[in-house]
């Protein structure tokens, strides 16, 4: 496996970190923009970059007030979907076709339930959409960490909603929408739920324990759940739910996407940082407790572990594929990891390449912060035989 230098494009400021990361949709690159207070003039929310660069571009005019756009999503025909919040004036949610011509745009009201006004001297509401058909999507929110939070069921074009519930949305998928509680400080993890919902009545399938729990991501119908409090309660002596502990681990779950049940559930040593599931396992980079080291374990999608690879420094899994763990070293260097046994060499992962990160850096990249706790995430999207790194001003394309 070898990479070699791609195209290069120039690209819009990312100004929100939770949508900085490149979506790739067939043969166009789609990024957020956003603005910050001080600016004047037209800021850029949306561009979109195929083989012959920019196919198009939206902005739209500043107030002095931050535009912040949600993560980039897409319906099932390909059209796509970009929440736009400025703070505290107005909440939309953008269906732009391909070519760039708008289709549909839906303002949607304050408190009704969404909290667009909040007379914070900071924005603080994060937006999730997702389509559950061509003809309606969900809107989720979360303001200041969850206190506030919850999801809509709409209808493009239509003012009131068909049903709505107090999560913030995790995954959506097929007939089940699965959904985070907000948590309750009171209790240790803090204490949460995750709520499985039928997406078209929003009524209540299932209810689970997930104090702790941030989404990593899907292994065909299993949730991959990181226990981020885990570590927290073994390095107190705690036990941690059905496994025993031993001191300073951390959780990892697969959680039934019909039932809400857990499958399977082990234990890592060291706090975890970044997680990244493909379609026959998950590697989960955590920081040592022993001697500090950042370290990227494997489990198989049974949950069996597989191995580790030391790294040494700094670390952030990006992407899994059947055969390699790509990983980001201390900001710099992007590697690919074997797979324990992928590749029939032995039993230990080794590091087959390493390239440098273009100059000029990464753009900001973190995902919502959910319960006060969040799994690292960066701007690099690896799709068929390309990886797309979102710098500062430029895109760079990586191809194996």
């Amino acid at each position: 496996m070898v990479f070699g230098n791609g195209p290069r494009y120039p690209v819009i400021e990312s100004k929100c970190g939770w949508s900085a990361a490149p979506v790739v949709s067939d043969d166009l690159i789609l990024l957020a923009g956003g603005a910050s207070g001080q600016e004047l003039g037209d800021a850029p929310i949306l561009q979109a970059i195929d083989g012959g660069g920019e196919r198009f571009r939206l902005s739209r005019k500043t107030g002095g007030r931050d535009i912040e756009p949600g993560e980039i999503s897409l319906t099932p025909g390909g059209d796509v979907i970009l929440p736009v919040y400025e703070h505290d004036t107005s909440l939309r949610i953008m269906r732009v076709r391909r070519d760039g011509s708008v289709h549909t745009v839906d303002e949607l009201p304050d408190d009704e339930p969404y909290d667009i006004v909040a007379y914070d001297v900071g924005s603080k509401l994060r937006v999730a959409v997702r389509a559950l058909d061509e003809d309606g999507y969900l809107c989720s929110w979360l303001y200041r960490q969850g206190r506030r939070q919850g999801i809509t069921y709409r209808i493009w074009g239509e003012k009131s909603y068909l049903w709505s519930s107090g999560e913030w949305l995790l995954d959506a998928a097929g007939d089940t929408v699965v959904g985070a509680t907000s948590p309750d400080y009171g209790r240790v993890g803090p204490a949460q739920r995750w709520v499985g919902r039928d997406a078209a009545t929003g009524s209540v399938r299932w209810t689970a324990d997930a104090g702790g729990y941030i989404l990593a991501g899907r292994i065909g119908d299993a949730l991959i759940a990181v226990d981020l409090a885990s570590f927290d309660r073994t390095d107190r002596g705690e036990r941690d739910y059905d496994y025993g502990s031993s001191a300073r681990d951390t959780g990892v779950h697969a959680v039934d996407l019909a039932t809400g049940e857990r499958r399977w559930s082990g234990l890592l040593p060291g706090r975890a940082h970044s997680a990244a599931v493909g379609p026959d396992g998950v590697s989960v980079c955590a920081e040592s407790a022993v001697d500090g080291t950042w370290r990227v374990h494997h489990l198989a999608a049974d949950g069996t572990y597989e191995g580790v690879t030391p790294l040494g420094g700094h670390a952030c899994v990006v992407a899994r594929t059947r055969e390699f763990t790509f990983a980001l070293v201390e900001g710099q260097w992007l590697m690919a990891l074997d797979n324990p046994g992928a590749n029939g060499d032995g039993p230990g992962p080794a590091e087959p390449w390493t390239i440098p990160i273009p100059l000029g850096g990464l753009a900001p990249s973190y995902a919502a912060r959910v319960a006060d706790m969040r799994l690292d995430t960066v701007p690099i999207t690896f799709a068929g035989a390309r990886s797309y790194l979102r710098g500062i001003d430029s895109l760079q394309i990586l191809e194996i």
